[in-house]
């Protein structure tokens, strides 16, 4: 009788250590974020590497292009800014 108590123990303890490293693995490590960096990585280039890399692929917009999407952009945040009351 002394003898199940002892294994019932025993029984629970190696459950208990044999689940513990399947704990540890089921949760993966997440990666922070700050700013621009998620994942360990720059996910939004700045504005001159997307020149850079426009004018190395031959797609370069023109000045009046530029100065089109400059305005939008423009347009767009002061309509973000009224709608949220910034």
């Amino acid at each position: 009788m002394k003898n199940i108590p002892f294994s019932m123990a025993a029984t629970v303890l190696t459950v208990a250590l044999l689940a513990a490293p399947a704990a540890a693995f089921a949760q993966p490590q997440v990666p922070t974020r700050e700013g621009n960096i998620w994942g360990w990585r720059d996910h939004q280039p700045t504005e001159s590497e997307v020149l850079k890399n426009e004018a190395a692929a031959g797609v370069e917009p023109t000045p009046t292009q530029r100065q089109s999407e400059s305005s939008t952009v423009d347009q767009l945040y002061r309509q973000l800014m009224v709608t949220s009351g910034g």
